[in-house]
């Protein structure tokens, strides 16, 4: 519960049901929101956010320029004391950075400095790496890299698929901007990013989907698991690979000792598999091209 004095102004910038997720935290804690931007993309993924501010009679507006002088003067109006920014895949820049008295303050799903970009999702499990988390930091010109105010970290289970990543978002999603502001209030140290060298990641291409023929299994499986549903899958020759898991040692060896050479195999004497190099996977959802 936060004590009155803690209630700050807030323009929230989001586009998506995860956006929401953090959106529903700030009005449920009490805070004073007083608008919600949105890109102005053709598609549908905003009416969660649109639902929420109609139920909770905030002002929503979407735009095609969100740096544009019809925005700074709209934020302006509302006198902010600090804007939040919840998976928002426009950069804001200029003047708008400056218009709020506490700045603007952006979450980011990785443990920062590392998978800074578009591709948080992705390329923590498709590396391999064994824990993953979520960052609350201060935006500044760059992208990712202003000074960290909170971070939640969480294990990744090697079997764990981006869909499984994207749930223990939202258990964060659910209080971390909440705890940051509080941070915030309290005048808490921060950790200074620009020192830090970190990893950054543009928005997953399709080329990089590619199951090579050359990769371990261990690699492919990683691959499968970090592009797998909603995402477009890994694919190999004309096979969309969904879902997979590695097998024992007796059907690795049957594989391994046949007469396949290294491929996808659909509807064969030895079921639905993928054998590379070093092992095999059998392929539990797929889709033919």
């Amino acid at each position: 519960m936060m004590i009155k004095n803690r209630i700050l102004k807030i323009v929230f910038w989001g586009e998506d049901a995860f956006s929401n997720v953090v959106l529903n935290s700030l009005v449920q804690a009490g805070h004073d929101v007083k608008m919600v931007v949105s890109p102005l993309y053709n598609n549908l993924v905003y009416k969660k956010l649109e639902y929420t501010c109609h139920k909770n009679r905030i002002p929503y507006y979407r735009f095609k320029d969100i740096n544009s002088k019809e925005v700074v003067d709209l934020l302006k109006s509302f006198e902010p004391d600090i804007c939040v920014i919840a998976h928002f895949q426009r950069l804001i820049k200029g003047e708008l950075l400056n218009i709020p008295k506490k700045g603007f303050i952006n979450l980011h799903p990785s443990l920062l400095p590392d998978y800074r970009g578009m591709s948080p999702q992705h390329w923590p499990i498709i590396n391999g790496e064994k824990e993953s988390g979520v960052t609350v930091h201060y935006v500044d010109s760059g992208v990712d890299t202003g000074d960290i105010i909170i971070q939640e970290k969480f294990s990744l289970n090697e079997n764990d698929y981006v869909s499984d990543l994207q749930n223990k978002w939202i258990k964060i999603y659910d209080h971390i901007m909440i705890d940051a502001i509080n941070r915030i209030m309290d005048n808490s140290p921060v950790i200074v990013q620009r020192h830090l060298a970190g990893r950054y990641y543009g928005k997953l291409r399709s080329e990089e989907c590619i199951i090579k023929k050359d990769i371990t299994i261990r690699e492919a499986y990683n691959l499968i698991r970090g592009v797998s549903m909603p995402y477009q899958g890994a694919q190999m020759d004309n096979v969309i690979i969904w879902k997979a898991h590695p097998v024992d040692k007796e059907y690795n060896d049957i594989i391994h000792n046949s007469e396949y050479p290294v491929g996808v195999y659909i509807n064969s004497e030895k079921g639905n598999f993928l054998r590379l190099k070093d092992g095999v996977l059998i392929i539990d959802k797929y889709k033919i091209l």
